[in-house]
Parts: C-alpha cells; sequence; structure tokens
C-alpha cells in the first residue's frame, strides 16, 4: 500500500493500525533565494526528503506522509519579489488543524519535517501546544541538521553564515533539480558582522531581515556547489530522517515510577 495518505480512499485510512505509527507533514516555503535559486527551494527539500526517507524505510515501519505545505513563515525575506509569507498566527492555525484532523482520524503522532529555518521556533511551538491540547507525540525535524557531518567539511565562515542559498542548499537543488539553478549568477556574499558575539542564528542572535545583509538575498558561497556534493547530502538526509521516522513510528513516553 502507499505510503502517501493522500492517494489513499478513507476506508483504507480508515483500515490502518495507527498505533504504532506517525503521520508526516513536510512544511518548506516559497521565498526568495539569491539571484541563482528558485522560490520553492525550501519546499523542494522538505519534500524529497520525506520521499527519500520513506524510500529508504523498511517495509514493516508504520509511516505515512501528507502533501507538502509549500508555504512557511517567510517574513525575514520580506521586500523581494515572488516570496509569499504566512503570518504567524496562520502557521501555527494550519498546524493545529492538520493536527485535530490527524487525532480525529485516530493517529497518534504527528512529525514536522521542517525545510526552512524561519519555521523552526513556530513548528516547535505549535508541537508543544499539539500535545497538550490533543495528546498527540508531535516531532519537529530539520532535515539540512542532519548532514552535520559534512558541514564540518566546509570552510568556517560557510558554516557560521552559509545558511541560506549557500553550498549546501545549492549542492541539494543541483542533484535534484538542476534545471532550476543559475549557477552563472551564483556569488559568495557574508555578512559583515561587528562583533563576534552576536549571530545570525546561534545564541546570542540578532533579529533579521535578509535585506539587511545580503543585496542579493543569499548568504554563504553558492559557487562552491557542484550535483556530487549534493547527492551525498541527499543520501545523508535519507538515512538520518528514515532513521528518526522508525524511531518516531514506535515512541512512547516511559511509565513513571
Amino acid at each position: 500500500m502507499t505510503r502517501y495518505l493522500a492517494d489513499m480512499t478513507w476506508r483504507e485510512v480508515d483500515a490502518l493500525e495507527k498505533d504504532p505509527g506517525v503521520v508526516i507533514l513536510p512544511i518548506g516555503a516559497i521565498e526568495q533565494h539569491g539571484h541563482h535559486m528558485p522560490l520553492v527551494t525550501d519546499a523542494l527539500i522538505a519534500g524529497k526528503a520525506v520521499d527519500q526517507a520513506l524510500a529508504t524505510l523498511a517495509d514493516d515501519i508504520p509511516a505515512w506522509a501528507l502533501p507538502t505545505m509549500p508555504f512557511g513563515k517567510s517574513n525575514e525575506h520580506v521586500g523581494f519579489p515572488g516570496t509569499i509569507m504566512l503570518s504567524a498566527h496562520t502557521l501555527l492555525s494550519f498546524c493545529h488543524d492538520v493536527a485535530r484532523s490527524m487525532a480525529a482520524a485516530g493517529f497518534t503522532r504527528l512529525m514536522f519535517v521542517n525545510g526552512h529555518g524561519g519555521n523552526k521556533a513556530l513548528l516547535e511551538m505549535a508541537a508543544r501546544d499539539i500535545r497538550a491540547e490533543l495528546g498527540l507525540m508531535t516531532f519537529v525535524v530539520m532535515p539540512p541538521s542532519l548532514t552535520e557531518a559534512d558541514r564540518a567539511a566546509l570552510p568556517a565562515a560557510e558554516q557560521r553564515f552559509g545558511i541560506h542559498a549557500g553550498t549546501v542548499e545549492t549542492a541539494l537543488i543541483l542533484a535534484d533539480s538542476p534545471e532550476l539553478v543559475k549557477m552563472e549568477h551564483a556569488s559568495a556574499h557574508y555578512p559583515a558582522f561587528t562583533s563576534d558575539k552576536v549571530h545570525l542564528t546561534a545564541m546570542p542572535n540578532v533579529a533579521w531581515l535578509s535585506r539587511d545583509w545580503s543585496p542579493k538575498g543569499h548568504f554563504g558561497d553558492a559557487t562552491a556547489a557542484t550535483a556530487e556534493m549534493g547527492t551525498r547530502y541527499w543520501q545523508n538526509i535519507a538515512e538520518g530522517l528514515a532513521d528518526v521516522i522508525s524511531e518516531a513510528a514506535h515512541f512512547t513516553i516511559p511509565a513513571q515510577a
């Protein structure tokens, strides 16, 4: 049987043994990614990561995917044409509505697979609230974070600031959808921070807009990316995410003494 819930009939969904089991919702963004990368980058990464992880899973792991939610909280990219921004309220409400629907259908676990850094804090908040309100075990996973070994091989500046359409994201899209990448427009750009103590993403971080630090909208060295790197990253992401899904599908809270 398919692992994609939207391809099933309602009776097939009703007949599923749902505990153990986990429903997976990929969430991305439609937003600017510099001069060389498509708006769909984050949604593509989230959906592809889930597709590849499901293909890697053992047949006896009960896991099912929902269609990718392409839009996210992208107001850090305000001012760049093509960016579609959901408010925090809208994204939170969407997550809760999906969770209520899954709980009503009898599912017991929900995983958000997030392809966009701007969604992270909200998804973590939503996951805790969904757990409290509905009782679902709820997980948040960021697929690119599963390539830490590869990131360690990148230059220090790329590790610190290459967070948006830099080497890693460009390599991923080159490997999957090279026709969408305009490498002739690729360049390297890092924000010129005046302090070593304030960061874009590490604590203590500064609330930033991409136009504050990058006129083209990207952070990192896209010119260093290759399809071969991307193929390796995808394999690591698929294997790492499959391991997380396998554990989440059977995850329970230990009984307390």
